[in-house]
């Protein structure tokens, strides 16, 4: 077959059942055999494409101009584009990727910008599909590179256009983990709770200020992580246990978290969280929301009252890595189906870690060194980053909501 041609026909029509099935018997017909068929329908417009083999470039031109003329009877537009199989570039952009955008709304200029920007890297797209374009608007590249371009090539690359439009984005290998996440690791201060607890028990033990001072320099990485814990720590110290049960039962979760939680309970995953804070209150949360997982440091109670000091391990930034590395283990999971979520500079190692990890709302530092980022207050805005759809989502939240259909600013 050295010297035949393949050919390349390409449809276009207004969508209707039959099409391919009538276009399959036309090729039947003229001997060509089919290699390759991939179609999708856009606005109702179908876009058909059919790869033949099988015959000598003496039979492309005849071919051709029945094609034409059947075309035109079935009233839908045709080409052929032949080119030798010997002169057919071999996998080309062979290395895949996937850019995720997040956005209330892409002006043409933003479409425009992130198009050249591939177009510089020798970025081919193959293929974008918008995933929703309700009151969030979700888009999906997925790219191809003769090289291989590592995740943090890419989002280096758009950091500039992420900031000038506004945009969140994700930038995750295309491969069949993608899809096929198992295990999510969760932040709770700042992440899962729109709270910093130990700020709040300062405000309680009344030196509010003086451990948010703490708490800002530990999550913008200003100050070592463990021994701003413990600093905090002491200024706890005669807290009586009752006002951490006031706490906990109020505690204010980030919008969408509930949701997060049902729809990844519903499709089997695994939830963890693991936490910089203490246990007393990822106990109950984990038991409020029913966790798998939940992993904190262990405040020590004397006498009804906080000591000032904690029990066992620290819960900082490599603990926190170790955990998620022992949890995937633990379940028979591979890192690369790892989602990990946080805010602050000691979540950095866990986020590196998982397949997955996502900055949410978090600080410079740590957005800097992320795949993937999203500053909007709402964790289910994570589930585009996993591949579903706005129609999947509509479904999910129906299905877990037992039927009662709710708009996500109401969550």
């Amino acid at each position: 077959m050295g010297s035949s041609s393949q050919l390349h026909i390409q449809i276009s029509a207004q969508d209707r059942p039959g099409i391919l099935a009538e276009t399959l018997a036309f090729i039947v017909q003229t001997g060509w055999n089919v290699v390759d068929i991939k179609q999708f329908v856009f606005n109702g417009l179908l876009n058909l494409s059919i790869l033949l083999d099988g015959c000598d470039e003496t039979q492309v031109l005849p071919l051709r101009e029945k094609l034409s003329a059947y075309a035109e009877q079935m009233e839908f537009k045709a080409n052929v584009y032949p080119w030798k199989t010997a002169t057919r570039p071999d996998a080309p952009y062979a290395h895949r990727s996937v850019v995720t955008l997040l956005c209330d709304s892409i002006p043409s200029s933003g479409f425009q910008e992130i198009t050249r920007i591939f177009a510089e890297l020798d970025i081919n797209i193959l293929r974008i599909e918008q995933l929703d374009s309700g009151d969030v608007h979700a888009l999906e590249f997925v790219i191809g590179t003769r090289k291989a371009h590592s995740s943090e090539e890419v989002l280096d690359a758009l950091v500039k256009f992420k900031e000038h439009y506004g945009v969140d984005i994700a930038v995750q290998e295309e491969t069949y983990f993608r899809r096929n996440k198992r295990l999510i690791v969760l932040d709770a201060d700042m992440t899962f709770l729109q709270c910093e607890v130990i700020d709040e028990l300062g405000k309680l033990a009344g030196v509010g200020d003086k451990i948010a001072a703490i708490t800002s320099q530990a999550m913008n990485g200003d100050m070592d992580f463990k021994s701003a814990l413990l600093k905090r720590v002491q200024l706890l110290k005669g807290l009586p246990v009752e006002k951490l049960q006031e706490l906990s039962n109020s505690l204010p979760l980030t919008p969408g978290a509930e949701s997060l939680v049902n729809i990844l309970k519903h499709l089997g995953y695994k939830i963890a969280l693991v936490s910089g804070g203490f246990q007393f209150f990822i106990d109950k949360i984990s038991s409020d929301y029913g966790l798998d997982y939940g992993v904190a440091n262990q405040l020590q109670i004397e006498n009804g009252r906080v000591s000032g000091e904690l029990e066992g391990q620290i819960i900082d930034a490599e603990a926190k890595e170790k955990t998620l590395v022992t949890l995937a283990e633990k379940e028979g999971f591979s890192l690369r189906q790892v989602v990990a979520v946080g805010d602050g500079a000691n979540d950095i190692k866990m986020l590196a870690r998982a397949g997955l990890g996502i900055a949410f709302n978090a600080k410079p530092v740590v957005q800097r060194q992320a795949r993937a980022s999203i500053n909007q207050s709402n964790l289910k805005l994570i589930l585009y980053f996993l591949g579903i759809n706005g129609e999947e989502l509509q479904e999910l939240d129906e299905v877990v909501r037992g039927g009662k259909n709710q708009s996500w600013p109401e969550d």
